[in-house]
C-alpha cells in the first residue's frame, strides 16, 4: 500500500504542474470576469428604460398612450419631429416610437393605425444588449396595444369593462408528471429542468476532455523522455503502476471539476444577477412533481460522473501509451473526442427513448452517455436506468484497465506506436 501511495503522490506531483495551476486560476478569472461584465450590462440595459416618442397625432388617444407608458415605468422623452431617430439630440437612446397622424381617427373608423417602433443599434445587432432590446420592444408593443384596445372597447361599448373583455378568464396552469399534478407555470418547470440538463452536461464534457488530455500528455511525455523505461524496469507490479496513474489522474480531475463548477457558478450568478434559482412556491410544486433531485439522486449522478471520468481516463491512458510522441497526442485524442461529442450533443437534440434502435444502441454503447443523461433519469424517477448505466460504465472501465495492465505487462509498449497520417 505504501508503494501505491508513493506512486500516486509521484504522479500527482508530475500532473499538478505550475502551468496547470495557472490554467485553473486563469479559467476562474475569465469566468468571473465574463459573469461580472454580463451582469453589469444586463443591469444597465434594464435600468435604461427610456423611449423617445414622436407624437404626430396630437390627439387625446396619443396623450393617453404616452401617459400609459409613463405609468408602466418608461421614461418618455417627447420628440418634435419624425427624424428623431438620427438626431444628435437623441444619440444615446435606443428605443423610438412614432404615433402616426390620424391614429385616433383611423381607430374610430374601425381601421388599424400603423404605429412605428424603432430599435437603434450603434454597431452590432448581436450579444446580450440586442437580446434585451428585442425583449423590451416586445413589452412596449404590448403596452401600446393594450391602451389602444382599451380605447376601442370604450368607444364601441362605453358601459363595458375593457379589462374583463380582454381577459375574461383567470388562467390556472397545472403540470402533470407521471401520476403527480401540481399548480405551477410550465415555463418555470421547463426553466428548472433546462438548468439541470443543459448546464450539467457542459461541465461534465469539459471535465472529461481536460482530464483525458492531461493523462494522455503525461503518459506520452514519459514515453518520449524514456522515463517510462526506467519505471517499467523497476520491480514494481505493473498493474499497480496503471492503477496509481489512474488514481492520480482522477484526483487531479476532481480538482479540475471543483474549479470548473466554481467558475461556472460565478459566471451564472453574474448572468442571472444573483437571483435565487427557484422560488419557494415553485420549489414546493417541483417537489410535489418529484422533479427535485434528492441527496440519493445526487449520489447516483456523482457516481455516474465518476465512472464516466474513469472510463475516459482508462481509454486516454491506452491511447497516450500508444502515441508516437507528444505531437501525436492531439491526433490520438480524436476517437475519444468523437465519442464525447456524440454522447454530449445528440441527447440534447434527440429524445433517446423515441430514437431508432441503431441510434439508441450507439448512444448507450458509449459509456459517457450514461453520465450526461443521469440528471434527466433521476428527475424522471428512473433511478434503475442510472444504476444499470453505472454497472455498464464499471464494466467498460474494468475492460480498459485490464487492457492497460496487459499492455504494461509486456515490453512491446516501448516499441509499439500508432501513426496517424505518417508513413
Amino acid at each position: 500500500m505504501n508503494i501505491f501511495l508513493i506512486l500516486v503522490k509521484k504522479e500527482i506531483k508530475e500532473l499538478l504542474t505550475r502551468q496547470l495551476v495557472i490554467s485553473i486560476a486563469a479559467m476562474l478569472f475569465v469566468f468571473n470576469l465574463i459573469g461580472k461584465f454580463t451582469g453589469e450590462q444586463t443591469k444597465a440595459s434594464a435600468a435604461h428604460n427610456s423611449v423617445v416618442v414622436t407624437d404626430m397625432d396630437r390627439s387625446a388617444l396619443s396623450g393617453a398612450v404616452i401617459g400609459a407608458l409613463g405609468k408602466a415605468g418608461y421614461k418618455v422623452i417627447p420628440a418634435g419631429a419624425e427624424e428623431a431617430l438620427f438626431s444628435p439630440e437623441y444619440s444615446g437612446e435606443s428605443s423610438f416610437i412614432t404615433l402616426p397622424a390620424g391614429m385616433q381617427k383611423t381607430l374610430d373608423a374601425g381601421g388599424k393605425p400603423e404605429v412605428g417602433f424603432y430599435s437603434k443599434f450603434k454597431t452590432s445587432v448581436t450579444g446580450m444588449g440586442a437580446a434585451l432590446s428585442a425583449s423590451r420592444v416586445g413589452k412596449t408593443i404590448s403596452r401600446v396595444n393594450a391602451e389602444l384596445s382599451d380605447y376601442a372597447i370604450k368607444k364601441r361599448a362605453p358601459s363595458a369593462d375593457a379589462a374583463f373583455l380582454k381577459e375574461p378568464m383567470s388562467a390556472a396552469e397545472f403540470v402533470a408528471v407521471g401520476g403527480a399534478v401540481a399548480r405551477v407555470p410550465v415555463s418555470q418547470v421547463t426553466a428548472f429542468a433546462q438548468s439541470q440538463t443543459y448546464f450539467f452536461p457542459i461541465a461534465v464534457f469539459f471535465i472529461v476532455m481536460l482530464s483525458a488530455q492531461m493523462v494522455m500528455t503525461a503518459v506520452a511525455s514519459e514515453k518520449e523522455n524514456k522515463t517510462l523505461e526506467t519505471l517499467l524496469s523497476s520491480p514494481i507490479d505493473r498493474r499497480m503502476l496503471v492503477v496509481s496513474k489512474l488514481a492520480a489522474s482522477a484526483f487531479i480531475a476532481s480538482l479540475l471539476s471543483a474549479a470548473y463548477m466554481l467558475g461556472m457558478r460565478s459566471f451564472m450568478s453574474g448572468v442571472t444577477g444573483g437571483a435565487g434559482p427557484v422560488a419557494a412556491s415553485t420549489r414546493a410544486a417541483l417537489a410535489k412533481l418529484g422533479l427535485l433531485i434528492t441527496p440519493q439522486g445526487y449520489l447516483l449522478i456523482g457516481v455516474s460522473v465518476l465512472f464516466c471520468i474513469l472510463c475516459a481516463l482508462s481509454i486516454a491512458f491506452i491511447l497516450g501509451a500508444l502515441a508516437d510522441d507528444l505531437k501525436s497526442v492531439q491526433g490520438m485524442m480524436t476517437p475519444l473526442m468523437m465519442m464525447l461529442m456524440l454522447s454530449y450533443l445528440l441527447p440534447m437534440f434527440v429524445d433517446i427513448n423515441s430514437a431508432s434502435f441503431g441510434l439508441k444502441f450507439l448512444l448507450y454503447a458509449i459509456p459517457f452517455t450514461h453520465a450526461f443523461i443521469a440528471p434527466q433519469n433521476v428527475m424522471a424517477g428512473n433511478n434503475a436506468n442510472v444504476v444499470w448505466g453505472i454497472a455498464y460504465q464499471a464494466a467498460v472501465f474494468a475492460v480498459f484497465v485490464t487492457v492497460a495492465g496487459r499492455l504494461f505487462s509486456g515490453e512491446s509498449l516501448l516499441t509499439f506506436k500508432l501513426r496517424f497520417g505518417k508513413k
